[in-house]
C-alpha cells in the first residue's frame, strides 16, 4: 500500500469514529437535556379477571417481576383467586404468595373475592403483605343504612413512589356489584357510587400527597364508572374524570378494552391473564403525558425474569401436590355439555335426584350458568373450574309468578320435575331446589328480587345436607357423575325438547307427565311441607259433608217456603 492510500484509509477511520463519537454524544446529550427539562418516565401495569388460572401464573409473574425491577408499578383490578380447584382449595392463598414474588404493589377487591365470606377474606388481606383496595367499600346494614368506611377491611389507594415521580392508585369497585355477591355473605358492607370518591380522593393526592399521577384501579367496566348502562360498550365520555385522574385500568365485563375517551385512556385486559395492560407516563414540569397505552397479549410477554417464573412455578407444583384426586376421573360423557344450558341442565338433574333422595317432593330444579364447558373424561379438576362456586342447594316455597319470571332470564338453567304447570300467578306456589345465589339475590336496594315469594310463602328454605353437613352444588353434581354407570348420554341435557329443560313446556297450562320423577316422599319438618294422605283424604270427607248439609239447609228452606205460601 502507498504512503498516499495508506493516508486516505487512516483519515477515513478517523472521520468514521468522529461521527460515531458525535452521534453518541447527541444521545448522551438529548438524555441530559430531557432529564435536566425534569422528563420522567413511569410505566403501571395491570392485570385483572384471572380467576384462578395458575398456569398462566409463573410467566405472568416474571414478566411483571422484570418490569417491576424496572421501576414499574404493577396492580390487579380484581377477581383474582376464584375460578380453578388449584386456587379455591387454598382459598387464594397460593397467588397471593405468587403476587408477592411478582411485587404486585396492589390488589383492588373484586366481587369473587367475597365467595368465601368477609373473614377469610380479611385474613387474606391482612396477611398478604399487599394493600387491598375499595376505596367505595363502606359499613352498612339495614336498620341504620350507610356507617363509616370500612377501613379495617380495605385501603383506599396506595403511592408509590418511581424515580423521584410519586403516583397514586385509587381501587374502587362498581356500585351495583353488590347484586354479583351472594347476598348473605355482605349483609355488614356496601359499595357507594365510586365516581364522586374517585374525584374527591384524586383531589386530596394531588394536593395534600403531591402525587404527580393518579391512575384508577377499578373492578368495573368503564362504563360502570362513568355512570353508563352499557357495561359493554365504550363510554360516550369519561364523566370529567379525565381532569383528575390519568388511567382508568378497568375489570369484570372479561372484555379487552383499549379506549381513549375524552383524552383519558381506559384498559381491559380481557380475563384469565388473556392480556396485560400498561400505560408508559412522562411527566415534564408537572404536565403527565400518556406516552403509551396497550394490551400486551399474554403469548406476546418476553423479557421475562426466569428466577422468579421458576420460583412461581415451584410454589403451585408445590400446592397442587398437595391436593389429593385432584386428576380422578368422575365420569365420561358421550359429548360436550356446554357452559350455558348443556352442563347448569346436568348440574339440575343432579340437584333433583339429590332432593329426592333426601325425601323432597319438588316441581323443578334451578341454577345458573356454568364458568365452563366439560366434556370427555371429567376429572375433580375440570368439574371445578367449571363449577368453581360454593353455593348451597336451598328447598324453597316459590310463586309461579317467580318462576316464570326467572325462566325468562335467558343464563338461567332448569330441570322439571314434577310436571306440574307452572302458572304465571302469584297465588299459585310450587316447591324448587335452587342455589342461595339465586334464592337470596338482593337488588342495589337490598330487597330481595328473583324469588321474593320464598320469604312470604310461610316456608322457610331448607338447605340440603349430606351426613348432617351443608351440601354444595358441585359436590352433588360430583356424587351425580360418580353414580352412573359407562358413559353417561349428554342428549337429554342438550335437546331443547326435552320435557325436563324446556321453559315453554313449563309455562303449559296442561300438566305434563314425567315418568323417571314420579315421587311420593313429603317434604320433611317444616310448616310447608306437602299434606299426609290421611289428612288429604279427611279434607276431601269434610269437604263432602259440608255441602250436603249446606244442601239440607237449603231443601229444608224451600219445603217451609212453600208451606207458609199455602
Amino acid at each position: 500500500m502507498t504512503t498516499k492510500k495508506r493516508f486516505v484509509s487512516v483519515a477515513l477511520a478517523v472521520v468514521f469514529f468522529a461521527i460515531a463519537f458525535c452521534a453518541l454524544g447527541a444521545v448522551v446529550f438529548a438524555q441530559s437535556v430531557a432529564f435536566a427539562d425534569g422528563t420522567q418516565y413511569v410505566d403501571v401495569y395491570a392485570i385483572n379477571d384471572f380467576h384462578g388460572q395458575v398456569e398462566q401464573m409463573p410467566k405472568i409473574a416474571g414478566f411483571l417481576a422484570a418490569q417491576k425491577a424496572k421501576g414499574a408499578v404493577i396492580i390487579n383490578s380484581g377477581d383474582m383467586f376464584q375460578g380453578s380447584m388449584e386456587s379455591n382449595s387454598n382459598s387464594g392463598r397460593l397467588l397471593t404468595d405468587c403476587m408477592k414474588e411478582a411485587g404486585f404493589d396492589c390488589m383492588t377487591y373484586g366481587n369473587h373475592e367475597f365467595d368465601w365470606g368477609m373473614d377469610n377474606l380479611r385474613n387474606l388481606a391482612s396477611t398478604s403483605g399487599i394493600p387491598f383496595l375499595g376505596a367505595n367499600i363502606y359499613n352498612w346494614n339495614r336498620t341504620d343504612g350507610w356507617g363509616d368506611f370500612a377501613d379495617d377491611f380495605a385501603d383506599e389507594y396506595i403511592i408509590k413512589e418511581v424515580n423521584g415521580v410519586k403516583v397514586g392508585v385509587i381501587g374502587v369497585i362498581g356500585k351495583d356489584q353488590i347484586t354479583s355477591i351472594s347476598s348473605q355473605l355482605v349483609q355488614t358492607i356496601g359499595f357507594k357510587e365510586p365516581l364522586p370518591i374517585i374525584k374527591k380522593l384524586a383531589t386530596e393526592l394531588r394536593e395534600q400527597q403531591d402525587c404527580d399521577i393518579v391512575v384508577v384501579s377499578a373492578h368495573a367496566g368503564p362504563q360502570g364508572i362513568v355512570g353508563e348502562d352499557d357495561d359493554y360498550k365504550k363510554p360516550s365520555s369519561a364523566a370529567g374524570l379525565e381532569d383528575y385522574v390519568d388511567a382508568m385500568f378497568c375489570a369484570h365485563t372479561h372484555s379487552e378494552e383499549r379506549y381513549l375517551v375524552d383524552g383519558l385512556p381506559f384498559l381491559q385486559g380481557k380475563r384469565y391473564g388473556d392480556f396485560v395492560s400498561h400505560v408508559k407516563f412522562s411527566v415534564s414540569n408537572g404536565n403527565v403525558n400518556v406516552e403509551t397505552y396497550e394490551n400486551i397479549s399474554y403469548n406476546s410477554l418476553s423479557d421475562i425474569d426466569a428466577t422468579v417464573q421458576n420460583k412461581v412455578q415451584t410454589l403451585i407444583d408445590n400446592s397442587n401436590a398437595a391436593i389429593e384426586d385432584r386428576n380422578k376421573v368422575l365420569g365420561k360423557l358421550s359429548g360436550s355439555l356446554s357452559k350455558n344450558p348443556g352442563l347448569p341442565r346436568l348440574v339440575c338433574n343432579a340437584i333433583a335426584d339429590f332432593a329426592k333422595q333426601q325425601g323432597y317432593v319438588i316441581d323443578l330444579a334451578i341454577v345458573n350458568e356454568a364458568r365452563a364447558n366439560i366434556s370427555g373424561n371429567v376429572t375433580n379438576s375440570s368439574l371445578y373450574t367449571a363449577l368453581p362456586f360454593d353455593n348451597t342447594v336451598y328447598i324453597a316455597k316459590v310463586s309461579g309468578r317467580d318462576i316464570n319470571k326467572e325462566m325468562g332470564y335467558s343464563g338461567q338453567s332448569m330441570w322439571r320435575v314434577s310436571g306440574r304447570a307452572v302458572t304465571d300467578s302469584d297465588k299459585s306456589f310450587y316447591y324448587i331446589a335452587v342455589i342461595d345465589y339465586l334464592l337470596y339475590h338482593q337488588n342495589s336496594e337490598r330487597n330481595y328480587n328473583y324469588f321474593p315469594s320464598a320469604f312470604t310463602s310461610g316456608f322457610d328454605p331448607i338447605p340440603l345436607q349430606k351426613d348432617g353437613q351443608v351440601y354444595n352444588y358441585r359436590l352433588i353434581t360430583k356424587d351425580f357423575l360418580q353414580s352412573q354407570t359407562g358413559t353417561l348420554d349428554v342428549s337429554p341435557y342438550v335437546a331443547d325438547n326435552n320435557v325436563h329443560t324446556n321453559a315453554k313446556k313449563l309455562r303449559s297450562l296442561a300438566d305434563l307427565p314425567i315418568e323417571p320423577y314420579n315421587l311420593t316422599a313429603i317434604n320433611n319438618g317444616n310448616s310447608g311441607s306437602t299434606l299426609p294422605t290421611w289428612a288429604l283424604v279427611l279434607i276431601i270427607v269434610g269437604a263432602v259433608l259440608v255441602v250436603a248439609a249446606v244442601v239440607t239447609v237449603v231443601v229444608v228452606l224451600l219445603v217451609k217456603r212453600r208451606k207458609a205460601v199455602r
